[in-house]
């Protein structure tokens, strides 16, 4: 092997450990980008301020791995919505449900607060279909 065979085998390998090493450090975590899909996706609602941070703080805790760091970036950046990923919907469906979005009878004028991690056994959440939520439609006799 000449001299610049083993220059060149040399800095793909460093270039292979350095690069990954790279995006660990500079890439945001995961709470980061899924505080900014909610107020990308809930755009049209007044959100009160630091309410989504608190809730990513409860759904996420303790995550913060290599991988899931990168699927959360890429998909911020190439515009991923809730139409085309299951995870993003799920935390954007989660925060509306941990909110007191569906209390309020999804009155879009008022402000969206977190209540807390909503648990289908714990929290006062109430379904989002039920009827004392949607009245009756009054039929007109003719």
């Amino acid at each position: 092997m000449n001299r610049r065979k083993f220059l060149i085998l040399s800095g793909v390998a460093v270039g292979g450990v350095a690069i990954p090493a790279s995006v660990f450090f500079v890439s945001g975590t995961i709470k980061n980008y899924a505080v900014l899909f909610i107020e990308r996706e809930l755009s049209y609602l007044k959100l009160e301020p630091g309410s989504v941070a608190k809730y990513v703080d409860d759904r996420f805790d303790g995550t913060n791995n290599l991988m899931d760091r990168v699927k959360w970036k890429a998909m911020y950046y190439l515009n991923v919505s809730w139409k085309s990923s299951d995870q993003i919907l799920e935390l954007i469906k989660y925060y509306l449900l941990s909110s007191d979005f569906f209390i309020n009878k999804m009155d879009e004028s008022k402000m969206v607060s977190y209540l807390g991690l909503y648990s289908p056994y714990k929290s006062p959440v109430p379904n989002p279909f039920a009827y004392t939520l949607h009245p009756p439609i009054e039929i007109k006799n003719a």
